[in-house]
């Protein structure tokens, strides 16, 4: 994670399918991020107009870095799933997310 002092707004995802498309279709502010069965992705990007870069935590631990602009919605579900598994490496200790639901969450990130 290189963006440790953003606050993340959550957002539940329920399905594999709008995940990915979030994902891949769309462009979202800095201070997002999806939970989906566990796995945290932050969205880790410099800018908004640069590649969709997210941070994927599991247990609050950072086990993988995905530039999402560079994958096909297929891939990112193969990687997604793989993830699910516990096919990955972790990266370090447990390090705080701050994290808030999208309901009540407000930065100057997303204004």
């Amino acid at each position: 994670m290189l963006h440790h002092h953003r606050r993340f707004a959550v957002t539940v995802v329920a399905s594999m399918e709008e995940l990915t498309e979030k994902l891949t279709e769309h462009t979202w502010t800095l201070c997002t991020c999806f939970e989906y069965h566990g796995l945290l992705l932050a969205n880790d990007s410099f800018s908004g107009d640069g590649a969709q870069e997210y941070t994927v935590y599991w247990e609050g631990r950072q086990i993988e870095s995905l530039t999402v602009s560079w994958m096909t919605r297929e891939r990112l579900q193969e990687v997604i799933e793989a993830l699910l598994r516990g096919e990955y490496t972790e990266y370090g200790p447990v390090a705080p997310l701050h994290t808030e639901p999208a309901s009540e969450h407000t930065c100057g990130l997303c204004q």
